[in-house]
């Protein structure tokens, strides 16, 4: 099975939303002739696709949550179990095809549990003056103090402290005055630090690209490598997992 090295390797990038559209084309002509790496690309678009009606709908997240979940028990090709060619693609932080299974559950769990204790949250911090411009795909926030992860949409209000976590094949812009946003791109996570005259941003993982009016406040993005200040109006800040 060591031929099916690199076509696992090409299925995890698949689900992480970084294949090339030749590399992709490549899997594709792969499957046709290999059960065991058809099989495990199919359960990954599969539960991409169950992720994304899940969350297609302007529904309530707890509802959207259950929904999802629901549909997960549903699909054979969903169950956990050991992939043919072995558990590698299980394991360690690329393990997106269960890590995925089990959003979906603590989605639903965080939901449910976050509307039976709605009294007893951490109290938001105050609200600022952006908004959510275009999303593709499974865009989620959380609130700082919560563990709840809810689904982002155009209406959402956004909080000093929120979390935003774009998921593969996912992005949104937020917008930070009539002049300038703030573009997430897929897979990755980006935290909210500071916004009153000076804007802060930790980008934990992922890409991000600002477009900021000229001239501009101070504007930083921080990363687990450092800190980037923006100079001019438009750059790309991007945080790989190597």
């Amino acid at each position: 099975m060591m031929t099916c090295e690199k076509y696992k390797n090409l299925i995890e990038k698949y689900v992480e939303g970084t294949i090339s559209d030749g590399k992709l084309a490549e899997l594709k002509i792969h499957t046709e002739t290999c059960d065991s790496c058809r099989d495990e690309f199919e359960r990954c678009v599969l539960l991409q696709d169950v992720v994304r009606q899940a969350f297609s709908s302007p529904m309530a997240a707890e509802k959207a949550g259950a929904s999802l979940v629901a549909r997960l028990s549903e699909e054979p090709n969903l169950r956990l179990r050991p992939a043919r060619f072995g558990t590698a693609l299980f394991a360690g932080k690329r393990a997106a095809i269960a890590a995925g299974i089990l959003l979906a559950i603590g989605l639903l769990l965080g939901f449910t549990l976050g509307r039976a204790g709605k009294s007893a949250r951490t109290p938001l911090t105050a609200r600022v003056p952006i908004s959510v411009g275009k999303i593709e795909g499974t865009v989620l926030v959380r609130h700082e103090g919560s563990d709840v992860w809810q689904a982002l949409d155009a209406s959402s209000n956004v909080y000093l402290g929120d979390t935003f976590h774009s998921t593969s094949r996912s992005a949104c812009a937020l917008r930070l005055d009539e002049e300038s946003t703030l573009e997430l791109n897929q897979n990755s996570m980006l935290i909210l630090k500071l916004y009153n005259g000076e804007t802060q941003f930790f980008l934990e993982h992922g890409e991000c690209t600002a477009s900021l009016e000229s001239p501009h406040g101070p504007f930083f993005i921080s990363t687990p490598n450092g800190r980037v200040e923006a100079m001019g109006t438009e750059f790309t800040v991007t945080v790989t997992d190597e």
